[in-house]
């Protein structure tokens, strides 16, 4: 069967419908609302040795996404194993010592101090004192929150 241009542009228009009708829609990205996080409202979940909470985890409205997480580390825990991500981290200590590691370099850190985390730099720390350390994370995700 041979087409003449009249009948290509005839055919065109719904063949870019039937296409477009396949193609999938993201979903529609919800923004993170102002909202005050009420700290008896949001469980903790682990043990003694680690336990945390999240309290926020989704998209900033230029399209970030943003995640807010507690720790509670007893003594002598890690917080993981050294590792690397993409994402950066800004770590605040409420309560306690940690030693921190950033690329094998190790300094001690007390409560009110401010850790920041560069993307792909090996990181973790330890909890260097003899009671619990409390810190939050401030996670800039790369990723889709």
């Amino acid at each position: 069967m041979k087409l003449s241009r009249r009948d290509m542009n005839l055919l065109l228009p719904s063949l870019t419908s039937v296409v477009a009708a396949q193609t999938p829609v993201p979903p529609k990205t919800v923004v993170l609302p102002s909202k005050v996080y009420h700290t008896e409202k949001i469980p903790y979940s682990g043990d003694d040795k680690k336990k945390g909470r999240r309290f926020m985890l989704g998209t900033t409205h230029t399209g970030f996404n943003l995640e807010v997480h507690e720790t509670i580390l007893g003594p002598g825990e890690i917080s993981h194993p050294p590792h690397r991500h993409v994402n950066e981290e800004i770590i605040t200590i409420v309560e306690g010592t940690i030693d921190v590691n950033i690329e094998g370099d190790v300094q001690r850190a007390g409560a009110g101090s401010v850790t920041f985390f560069a993307s792909n730099q090996l990181h973790n720390f330890s909890n260097a004192g003899a009671g619990h350390c409390r810190y939050y994370v401030v996670e800039l995700r790369a990723d889709a929150a």
